[in-house]
């Protein structure tokens, strides 16, 4: 542990004098460069340690990533913590739904090794609230906040209250009308580019015809300051849609994830290891400059040797 917060300290001393880390990836991302490459961490370092936990945080910051997704799951009295199911079962030793219990009562559990599951073992890692990652993570990495969309109104609440909306990154697949409903007040925080917000398109999994609905809805809104659009595609025909992002006013960002072949056309982060420009490499041919992966040691490690991520 004490190894892991010397790593992270390292890994954001350049920032200390000047800027944080976390203001360095943000004036890059609104910036127009589109060399750099942005790496996402999936439910954070989960290979080294149980997902969305404190040290699979650190472990991002240290490796030198630019986000770590977390998931966010709401407790019978209203608090937030980091779970990716809505089920304790499967990454925690306790049982039952996190809806039907208080956050004290969570607190008594802890988290299995890894990503869970029958043969992961308990481990002396706490489940940790939203709040408590977003003081682990301030000044050092932008966090993703996944599960977002079941409850956006009271997590923003959360995050506004922290003073750190200039620290999260969430998205959704709603268009332009609703994500501004849902978001009530808060949506001024988008507009302005304090809080970053990403539309997802999603050509898979049979959704083609919402995504084919919502993205000329997101192209045909005012540029937003941090125009970027997440593009899941199974399909040729999902792929093609790549092009219409890329073309569309103001050069946005594109993000892609490259955990499974599902979600960039069989191009999944596994194949990557093998030949790393067919998948990772493609990824970035069709101008993706964001990349969400479970391998994000790795993919450091390909996007520093050809010259694609330095602050």
């Amino acid at each position: 542990m004490k190894k892991l917060l010397l790593l992270a300290v390292l890994a954001i001393g350049s920032a200390v004098l000047g800027a944080t880390r976390t203001e360095m990836i943000r004036e890059k991302l609104l910036s127009g460069d589109r060399n750099y490459v942005f790496v996402a961490m999936h439910r954070g370092d989960w290979r080294n340690f149980p997902e969305n936990s404190k040290d699979a945080i650190l472990s991002c910051i240290a490796l030198g990533a630019d986000i770590v997704e977390l998931d966010a799951q709401m407790t019978k009295d209203g608090h937030f913590i980091l779970l990716h199911d809505g089920s304790l079962d499967r990454t925690t030793t306790g049982k039952g739904k996190v809806k039907d219990l208080t956050l004290a009562e969570i607190k008594q559990f802890k988290l299995k090794s890894n990503q869970g599951g029958k043969d992961a073992k308990a481990t002396n890692y706490d489940i940790i609230t939203l709040e408590e990652a977003l003081a682990l993570a301030k000044g050092k990495i932008l966090i993703n906040i996944d599960k977002f969309t079941a409850h956006p109104y009271e997590i923003l609440k959360v995050v506004e209250k922290e003073g750190a909306m200039k620290d999260v990154l969430v998205k959704s697949t709603h268009g332009p009308a609703e994500a501004k409903a849902l978001f009530k007040e808060y949506w001024k925080y988008v507009e302005s580019g304090e809080l970053l917000y990403m539309p997802v398109v999603q050509f898979c999994w049979k959704k083609h015809e919402h995504a084919a609905k919502i993205l000329p809805e997101w192209i045909a809104e005012e540029p937003r300051k941090a125009s970027m659009y997440e593009v899941c595609m199974d399909s040729d025909e999902g792929a093609a849609q790549l092009e219409k992002v890329r073309k569309a006013p103001g050069a946005p960002r594109i993000w892609i994830n490259t955990m499974w072949d599902s979600l960039n056309n069989g191009r999944g982060d596994v194949k990557g290891f093998t030949n790393p420009d067919s998948t990772w490499g493609w990824s970035l041919s069709q101008g993706a400059t964001m990349l969400q992966t479970d391998y994000g040691a790795e993919l450091l490690v390909y996007l520093n040797r050809i010259g694609r991520h330095s602050l």
